[in-house]
Formats: C-alpha cells, structure tokens, sequence
C-alpha cells in the first residue's frame, strides 16, 4: 500500500524517519509531502503526519478546465457503480505558495459545479474536510503539488491539526497550541476539574484552562500576565516546576505543561507524573529544535520504559501550531 502523507514544510526527512519506523519506505517526497510504501498494514497514527491519503492517483493537466475536467470524471467513473445515502467527504489542498493555493481553491470549485450538474443527490451530501478519524474514511481528496500535478485518492484521514483562532485576552500565543490540543484530543478540563500548569509563564495554557472553568495552579517562578494573575480560579505557586509535588490525595485532573527545557529532563518529568498517577489527563510540549526527534518518539513509546504502560491512551503529533516541537497527549491508567 502507498501513503501520500502531508506535514509541516521542512520536515519532509523526519517525516520519512518516522514511516520508518513502522518499515515504511519512502518512493518520492516533495514540498510538504512524501509518499512511502508498506508490504505490511501501514503506521496511521504518525506524529509528524497531518494529512494521509490512501493508494494515491497522479493526476496531470494543464489548464484549469482540462484539471476540472479529468478529476469530475475521474470522482463520476469511481461512484458509477455506488449508492450512496450518507455524508462523504472532499478536500481540495496543496502544497507551496498563495498562486497554488489558489489554483487548487479554483479547480476544486468547478469540480463541484460540474457533479452538481451530474448528480446533484449526491453532491449535496458532501461535506468538505478530511475526517478526523483513527480510520481512513471513503471520499474525494485532491493535493495539488505543482500547477500541472495533483495526487487524488478516494480515502483519506486527518491526524486533527488545525489552525485556531487568537484570543486577545491570552497572555502568550502559546495559547493556541493548547487550543488546538484540545481540539485533537477530543477532551479538554470541564468546570471545576482541577489543572497544574508546569512552566505557566506568562500564563498562556493557564489561561485556556481557566476559560473553561477550570481551577488552575500555575508553577513558575516567573510572573503570570494579563488576566490570568489575577483570576479567582488561579493560584500561582512560585516555584521550580522541575520539582514541584503535588499534595493532594486524589490525582489532579489536568497536567498541562510547555516548559522551556530539554526533551529528556521534560519526559522524566512527566514519567514521574504518570507512573505515580497524579495525573488524570496530559498534554505535554516538547522541544526539539536541538534533538533528533525521531530519538524522542523512540522514547516515548518504548514499550517498557516509556509512557505506553501507564497509559490508556497516547497520541503524539505535530501541531499547525508547533514550531520546532511536538505534543503529547494522553490518559493514564487508573
């Protein structure tokens, strides 16, 4: 089986490291995309994955209307035969700069004009996106990589990146990193659940807790920001966050944490945290700007010494609103 699997541009070779890892091998890669083959049942839950696209067709053409043309009957030959009652998905996307962008948002709307014209039942049941979903979900999806080529598959899946929406009152951009965490990971704190922030300042992962409701206990030595110093829901305990225990009797629901250290001491770190169950739930940023990250993700999900025995569930990923850093979302077992 082929994968066509998008990521953040310049991470195309860690990508590709990634697959791997599960024997896949990379046939050919571009700007923002590889294409790797599996002999076995490929790796879907990759971290540096956004987008992944099954058994990919290349398309060519070139002339807006001769792409419009080729990819209408291309969807129409592939449904002839099909009954379909239910929401499918669609998705036009590329690679590159604002001109292709464009390109793929102009083919994409004359494609649904011209199935409109032809089975217009059918096309109002389409939904645009690429479902978030562990399995890869039956649809249209087309990602543009040059004027004249498109790759297009009937069956694709999103790993849930997606960009958020700044909240003027957030102390620090960092802000959406969560945000968009919370998103992927399909839970977030409810009101009154209690949350520890380790390395809170200025206060930005504190401050999308708190807008939740939640009661937040912020570790840093440096100063809280904005509204978050002051909000009746926070208290903030100036001290190393390295070090800080947590008294209560029961776990604390929430174990947030985007501190400024190296990947190894913040996965000790957080070991601590989920082996000795003080925690319910984490979301837990690393840095990798000055470490393999392939080596990070080795030790992660070490099967014995990493987090997957104290878990009951574990999700890794690249965030659209990572830089050079990635994420890691979990439960722990009770």
């Amino acid at each position: 089986m082929d994968l066509f699997i998008t990521c953040k541009e310049g991470f195309e070779k860690i990508l590709a490291s990634e697959t791997a890892l599960s024997r896949g091998v990379v046939q050919t890669k571009g700007r923002g995309w590889i294409i790797s083959r599996w002999q076995e049942t490929p790796a879907l839950d990759l971290c540096f994955a956004y987008h992944i696209l099954e058994n990919p067709l290349t398309v060519s053409a070139a002339s807006l209307n001769s792409f419009t043309d080729k990819l209408a009957d291309l969807f129409l030959t592939h449904i002839k035969d099909m009954r379909i009652d239910g929401p499918w998905g669609f998705e036009f996307s590329s690679s590159g700069n604002e001109q292709l962008i464009h390109r793929a948002k102009t083919v994409e709307k004359g494609w649904l004009e011209k199935i409109s014209k032809k089975v217009s039942r059918v096309a109002k049941l389409s939904k645009k996106g690429v479902p978030h979903s562990p399995q890869l979900s039956e649809g249209f999806f087309v990602h543009f990589t040059d004027f004249d080529q498109a790759f297009v598959s009937f069956k694709a899946l999103s790993l849930g990146q997606q960009r958020m929406q700044m909240d003027p009152q957030a102390p620090s951009r960092s802000y959406l990193k969560l945000e968009e965490a919370f998103r992927i990971f399909g839970h977030e704190p409810k009101e009154n659940e209690t949350v520890v922030d380790l390395g809170a300042a200025p206060g930005g992962w504190s401050f999308s807790a708190l807008k939740r409701g939640a009661l937040v206990t912020a570790v840093d030595n440096g100063p809280l920001k904005g509204v978050v110093k002051s909000h009746p829901n926070m208290t903030h305990l100036q001290e190393d966050a390295l070090t800080y225990r947590t008294h209560q009797p029961q776990p604390v629901d929430w174990l947030i944490c985007d501190i400024l250290e190296q990947p190894d001491i913040v996965l000790e770190l957080i070991h601590k945290w989920v082996s000795q169950k003080w925690c319910r739930y984490f979301i837990v940023n690393f840095k990798i700007g000055r470490t393999d990250p392939i080596v990070i993700l080795k030790k992660l999900k070490h099967p014995q010494k990493g987090l997957p025995p104290h878990c009951k569930s574990l999700s890794i990923r690249q965030l659209y609103h990572n830089r050079e850093e990635i994420t890691v979302l979990g439960e722990t077992k009770e």
